[in-house]
């Protein structure tokens, strides 16, 4: 397989990584959050090992530009609904609601432009989400890099098929994500129109409600943006982690959430494998209630913002 070319071999590969047992995001209150946090710290390394990269942080242009044409293609999508309602009610004055048949071929013209706008999207999804991914890619790689490089490693990274499939998966999770984004605005936008509409369409109520759910959607992209980004700058560090032979990282907490996560802050400064991930026990929020746990990565769970630095698998000569 093609991969990285580094001028120095590694040698004494880094040890096996401690239990690292850090317990959910929950009430930091409660009494099983704060002793599994507890354990957490008195069973990890809190000491930086003699050698780590730096953290490589996820490149805030590359985010913006994604999420400025996610809300590119959202404004534009709302504008065209907006003008159409505003076709239809001159077109079509307020009618009885009990009269069944302005409504259904209301509802029939609504789901003809749904479907315009779904193939619209569809369309753009894959050119939107791969110019963001090969900026994402290209971005980490050469702060990676560089990151080694001040390290005391030099190295040259090539294309690889484990960097391929990272970048096809990510791929097909931006494209699926993207596709989502005027499913979910246009079936309810419908719902908002037609409520209106069996109720003698009251516009000013009507214009209220799909500005609301512009607002939701918007805010929805620009979560999209932010947390693929993370995702994005984490799965190549980790790609390239695995090829040149780094065995272990560090956990880094951000220290910037207004509501951080008891167990990524007892995680900080923690080292981890980077084939496993850290244990969370509530990572994962189930249907009905409570958590479950699963093993996790800086910058994987919604809203995470930590990061890692690499411990490098020898000590570099001075």
């Amino acid at each position: 397989m093609e991969g990285a070319r580094h001028e120095r071999k590694p040698y004494g590969m880094a040890t096996t990584a401690p239990t690292d047992d850090a317990r959910a995001v929950g009430d930091s209150s409660s009494g099983a959050v704060n002793a599994a946090c507890a354990q957490t710290r008195a069973e990890g390394k809190m000491t930086l090992p003699a050698k780590a990269a730096r953290a490589v942080r996820p490149n805030e242009g590359t985010r913006m530009r994604y999420q400025r044409a996610l809300l590119s293609l959202i404004k534009e999508m709302t504008a065209s609904v907006e003008y159409w309602l505003e076709a239809q009610r001159r077109a079509q004055p307020p009618k009885l609601a009990e009269d069944a048949l302005p409504s259904a071929e209301m509802r029939k013209a609504f789901q003809k432009l749904s479907k315009r706008w779904q193939k619209r999207f569809d369309e753009m999804a894959p050119k939107v989400a791969e110019s963001f991914l090969k900026n994402s890619f290209r971005g980490t790689d050469a702060a990676f890099r560089q990151a080694l490089r001040d390290a005391g490693w030099a190295i040259e990274f090539t294309m690889t098929t484990a960097m391929r499939d990272a970048f096809e998966a990510s791929l097909a999770e931006n494209v699926g994500l993207i596709k989502s984004i005027p499913a979910q605005y246009l079936q309810q936008v419908e719902g908002i129109v037609m409520r209106n509409y069996a109720s003698g369409q009251n516009r000013k109520q009507m214009a209220k409600e799909i500005r609301e759910r512009y607002k939701v959607t918007a805010d929805r992209a620009v979560l999209i943006a932010r947390d693929q980004t993370r995702k994005a700058n984490a799965v190549v560090q980790r790609a390239r982690q695995k090829e040149i032979g780094i065995k272990e990282a560090i956990w880094i907490h951000s220290h910037a959430g207004k509501e951080p996560r008891p167990t990524h802050e007892a995680m900080n400064h923690k080292r981890y494998s980077v084939d496993k991930g850290m244990w969370d026990s509530q990572a994962r929020r189930r249907r009905g209630g409570g958590y479950e746990g699963a093993y996790v990565f800086p910058g994987e769970l919604i809203g995470c913002r930590c990061v890692q630095r690499s411990v490098l698998p020898f000590t570099p000569a001075d």
